[in-house]
């Protein structure tokens, strides 16, 4: 460039230069092997205006390409994606940041850089922030203040500062143009980190200080002075208190974001020991059960009186959601027995579903003072738990519904053992009245009660209600949700829920490939967690599933404790009648109509006190019938659309399918199957497929229609005639036309020919 002049240092200086030439050499610095140039501070080039004596240029920054391909020439050898983008991050693109930072690289690790300690030994920064500062005290100032959160507000920093309004303007200005500041107005990453580590830290101290003094008397809220302070990290009294205060404003909103800052106050200097109990509350609501469950643990520890009680209270919830009941009703039992109200409720709640007696005896009140929305919410969820033992357990569900309703406002931040919300779902699903399940799982989960933590449960509830009622696609939607829900940690008690409907859904869909890759995991998660009555729905499948597998003798150990915790709260019939349903289930991949038949009476026997067991009661003898050969298509279209009534619409269609597989009367065969199909809900209609063109790799040319492709993947997976006709509502009768009209027209001449033929079939055509 013939318009360049050399400065003292061999660097370029382009004071001199025209606007066009500006632009040249703003253009060269950007590329990979260029080198930043130094100018002094004027306003003549605004694009390339410099702070001071800094080696930037306040060109616009490089993009993440370029910053990569200075960084490949620079290392000899190319960054990953995550080590660039933390490169844009920390510099802003600035070219001389970026140069500084490579130059310091050690060229280890995937980031192979310490910025701050690059960036403090690099000559511009110090000089600008450090001790030989000069002739840029006012400069050092504004980045100072504004590295420790002050906005670049003229009027704040002239306050923060204690200089001239108007030469803090001018300073902002020399400061926006040098490219020290992000687009929102921030300090660079990387020079804030260098001002950090230069600034002596009674000096940083002290300007923190008016920062924060600032920003409040700006009235701004604890939540943005924290935020903007987030970067901080210095032991100051304001900066403790900020903190706390914006934690104590988002634990309802958003409790994790408050436990880290819980955190950050502690580090600040904020009392850790008074704040444990914060801490604990905020970790369980966000779901964070091993963090809550240690802090709530060292709290309780050391804690006496109202705090002990109040740890209690935490560290049962978590060990409940951790599905260890008896656990949470010895931690309850201490401040229950000193008269703690809170305690004493949640101890029922936790005996009754250990299957202790005297939890559903208890009695407690919470004194002549008007509850709380708390209180009165959880002394409601726990009657309506011991009114659920009580006879055919009908008042239960009014007051849980109720329960529910009265934390629907304020139930964000409302930590329990269960939510009144999934104690009502559970005893609906108990009683066939799944519909109220439904509302009331949607509606917590529409206001957030209970908080992040509880939202997996609402939707692995709402999975289940899906299941049940043949809705396997919405289901297993429920599970994806409830899983992003939990960031994919369940805690125990959820963790069964979610892998007992895995084996749900694979048994509703004759998946016996997805059965058998579920089954270890369900058997991990059932042995995990002790048997206890709000676990009887997911032991039930797990118990069917293991029948089909040939695994009852794993499961039956947990079953006995089933048997023996109902017979201990004196076999109410609401927790006990969609048991013996389970028990209906599980003897019929066996065939054994005997097995079957001591279900059957305890079920007729629970029919005379609730009709809920009085429908499926019917059910269940008509499915003993079928089993026998003995098929009235009147009476099983009857129990087919009482269970459909009941929510039990899968079960309706197997029930009406097994029929229509065992009547010898065709006429009686047609009308049964096509009862099953319009008892089956719309989303599960099977998708048809095709096969365009030729694809007959044995013989000619060949065409298989939709129902001939759904008849051979379900072989293909090693399904019998019988579950075909099951899956399809079709009868066995026909799944074997198909599979030998298929043989004949491919000229196949045995099964493992048409199996092979089959699967190489199949891997040409979309699954869908």
């Amino acid at each position: 460039m013939g318009d360049e002049s050399a400065v003292g240092d061999g660097s370029m200086d382009i004071e001199v230069l025209d606007d066009d030439v500006v632009r040249r050499v703003v253009g060269a610095v950007r590329a990979p092997r260029r080198r930043p140039v130094e100018r002094r501070p004027t306003e003549r080039h605004p694009p390339a205006v410099q702070a001071g004596a800094l080696r930037l240029v306040g060109a616009e920054p490089l993009d993440r390409g370029q910053v990569a391909a200075r960084a490949r020439h620079r290392l000899g050898r190319p960054l990953d994606d995550p080590s660039v983008d933390a490169l844009v991050a920390a510099t802003g693109g600035v070219p001389g940041l970026v140069e500084a930072v490579l130059d310091g690289a050690d060229g280890i690790g995937p980031q192979p850089w310490d910025r701050a300690a690059v960036l403090a030994a690099w000559d511009p920064v110090r000089r600008l922030v450090g001790a030989d500062a000069g002739d840029l005290p006012q400069l050092r100032d504004l980045v100072l203040a504004m590295s420790l959160g002050s906005p670049p507000d003229p009027a704040v920093l002239a306050a923060v500062t204690g200089r001239d309004p108007t030469d803090v303007v001018e300073a902002l200005q020399r400061v926006r143009a040098s490219g020290l500041l992000a687009a929102d107005g921030t300090i660079v990453p990387a020079v804030r980190d260098a001002v950090h580590a230069l600034t002596a830290p009674h000096r940083a101290s002290a300007v923190l200080g008016q920062v924060i003094g600032a920003l409040e008397d700006l009235g701004m809220p604890p939540v943005e002075i924290a935020e903007r302070t987030a970067h901080v990290a210095a032991h100051h009294p304001g900066l403790a208190a900020q903190r706390t205060r914006a934690a104590r404003a988002l634990v309802e909103d958003d409790p994790g974001r408050a436990a880290g800052l819980f955190a950050d106050a502690v580090a600040a200097g904020a009392d850790g020991e008074a704040l444990g109990m914060d801490r604990a509350r905020c970790a369980a609501l966000a779901g964070d059960l091993p963090s809550a469950l240690r802090l709530a643990d060292e709290v309780l520890a050391h804690a006496t009186g109202t705090h002990a009680a109040d740890a209690a209270q935490v560290l049962g919830a978590v060990l409940v959601h951790e599905g260890l009941l008896a656990h949470a009703a010895a931690v309850y039992r201490p401040p229950a027995d000193a008269g703690d109200v809170a305690a004493a409720q949640l101890w029922s709640f936790a005996a009754m579903a250990i299957g202790q007696a005297e939890g559903r005896r208890a009695v407690w009140s919470v004194g002549a003072h008007s509850p709380g929305l708390l209180d009165g919410s959880r002394e409601a969820m726990v009657r309506g738990v011991q009114q659920s033992l009580e006879g055919a357990g009908t008042g239960a569900l009014s007051t849980l519904l109720g329960a529910a309703a009265v934390l629907r406002t304020r139930g964000r931040a409302a930590l329990l053992p269960d939510t009144p919300a999934a104690v009502a779902a559970l005893v609906a699903l108990h009683g066939g009245a799944s519909g109220h399940a439904v509302t009331v799982l949607r509606e917590a989960v529409a206001c957030g009660l209970g908080g992040p933590v509880a939202q997996p449960r609402h939707r692995l509830l709402l999975a289940w209600t899906a299941m049940i009622d043949g809705r396997l696609d919405e289901a297993a939607d429920e599970v994806t949700l409830a899983v992003r829900a939990a960031d994919g940690r369940f805690g125990a008690r959820d963790e069964l829920f979610a892998r007992a409907l895995d084996l749900g859904v694979a048994r509703r869909s004759n998946d016996l490939a997805g059965l058998v890759e579920a089954w270890p995991a369900a058997l991990d998660a059932l042995v995990q967690r002790p048997v206890d009555l709000f676990g009887l729905l997911p032991l039930g499948e797990v118990a069917v599933a293991a029948a089909r597998l040939g695994e009852g003798p794993r499961v039956a150990p947990h079953l006995a404790q089933a048997s023996a915790l109902l017979e201990s709260l004196g076999q109410p019939l609401l927790w006990s009648v969609p048991y013996h349903w389970y028990g209906v289930q599980a003897t019929l991949p066996a065939e054994r109509p005997d097995l079957l038949e001591q279900h059957v009476r305890l079920l007729t026997a629970a029919a005379r006190h609730s009709d809920y067991a009085e429908v499926l009661a019917e059910a269940a003898r008509v499915w003993v019938q079928v089993m026998g050969g003995r098929v009235d298509p009147a009476v099983v279209e009857r129990a087919a659309r009482r269970l459909v009534g009941v929510g039990l619409s899968w079960d309706a269609g197997r029930l009406v399918g097994h029929a229509a597989a065992r009547t010898p009367d065709r006429r009686s065969m047609v009308g049964l199957l096509q009862l099953a199909r319009a008892l089956r809900p719309a989303r599960e209609e099977p998708r048809a497929q095709h096969v365009a063109g030729p694809v007959a790799p044995h013989g000619p040319a060949t065409q298989l229609s939709g129902r001939e492709l759904e008849v051979a993947r379900l072989v293909v997976d090693g399904q019998t005639y019988r579950q075909i006709a099951e899956r399809l509502y079709i009868s066995p009768k026909t799944v074997e036309h198909h599979v030998a009209r298929m043989r004949q027209r491919l000229d196949l001449h045995t099964r493992a020919e048409l199996l092979a033929h089959l699967r190489g079939l199949l891997a040409q055509v979309p699954a869908g």
